[in-house]
């Protein structure tokens, strides 16, 4: 199982790897991404090593400590680096693959490190080409990960790997009315979203975001995922803004600014208060009680 130092690595290694990544970082701004399109096996090949995904480390709201996998991720990405941080394979699933959950393939003897993920998005990450960088795309969902070194010799290779969750959800309840007209949330802020590295599976952005959340006049809450930069994390400057958006153009009605929600790795931030009080264009600050739900993980409390 992973460890928040080690995350299963030979410290030697880990250490190329950083090095490596530090010496590609530069070069990242032009660095081309691949997205995972490749969907099941390897085929014409003998395969020497079997993943398979056998657990989720995660307290999901049913209370119970280990999910089936059905229950937890709709996809897997299977994606294999070499020891100086190039990518050099991957496999893709989806739910109701005759093998989803394991993965056989072919690598030449040699070092390598594995990164995992298990999620329900619609669309699969993407992976940068030599470095260890995910980014998640279109609408972000609970998100599992793992990753771990992989020794290839002469004798084949079966591992089982343990998954853990890595976003944090944000969760707002209103104690006023949704503007009858509106189908969605713009939620706006400064901090992590979901581009992160596979090496430790935190957060490397820091900058203004944006995320879309669709809603119904029945919805009690209104949420959506992100992943931290660290354990204890902040988003800063929460601006929501309730509106009508037709698809070519958005009226707005309401808007409210929180000034910081925390966040944190396994945890649900469950923020209560007026978020619908303030007219569009006024940015009314809103008084709103924050708590960590301990649903998923041990909570604390926040308020401002």
């Amino acid at each position: 199982m992973l460890t928040k130092n080690t995350i299963g690595m030979k410290s030697s290694k880990l250490g190329n790897v950083i090095a490596f990544m530090m010496v590609t970082a530069a070069m990242s701004s032009c660095e081309k991404i691949v997205p995972s399109d490749y969907e099941g096996e390897e085929s014409g090949a003998e395969h020497n090593v079997v993943l398979r995904v056998s657990q989720f480390e995660t307290i999901p709201f049913s209370n119970t400590t280990r999910g089936e996998l059905g229950q937890v991720c709709t996809r897997l990405c299977f994606d294999i680096y070499d020891e100086n941080g190039a990518k050099v394979k991957y496999i893709n699933q989806k739910q109701g693959d005759e093998s989803f959950g394991e993965a056989s393939l072919s690598l030449p003897e040699g070092d390598y490190y594995l990164v995992v993920l298990a999620h329900s998005s619609t669309k699969n990450p993407s992976f940068a080409t030599k470095e260890m960088k995910v980014t998640a795309s279109g609408t972000l969902s609970d998100m599992f990960w793992a990753c771990e070194s992989l020794h290839i010799a002469e004798d084949n290779v079966n591992k089982s790997l343990t998954l853990r969750r890595i976003v944090s959800m944000v969760r707002f309840i209103a104690d006023d009315g949704l503007p009858e007209e509106a189908n969605e949330l713009l939620v706006k802020y400064t901090g992590s979203k979901g581009t992160f590295s596979g090496i430790t599976g935190y957060g490397t952005t820091k900058a203004s975001q944006s995320v879309i959340v669709d809603v119904e006049p029945s919805d009690e809450n209104y949420d959506f995922y992100m992943v931290p930069r660290m354990d204890n994390d902040t988003i800063r400057n929460v601006n929501i803004i309730s509106r009508y958006n037709d698809g070519s153009s958005a009226t707005n009605f309401t808007e409210t600014t929180i000034e910081s929600i925390p966040v944190r790795r396994n945890a649900v931030t469950v923020c209560k208060g007026s978020l619908f009080g303030g007219k569009s264009g006024t940015k009314g600050t809103s008084s709103v009680s924050i708590v960590i739900d301990d649903s998923w993980d041990s909570g604390i409390e926040f308020y401002f």
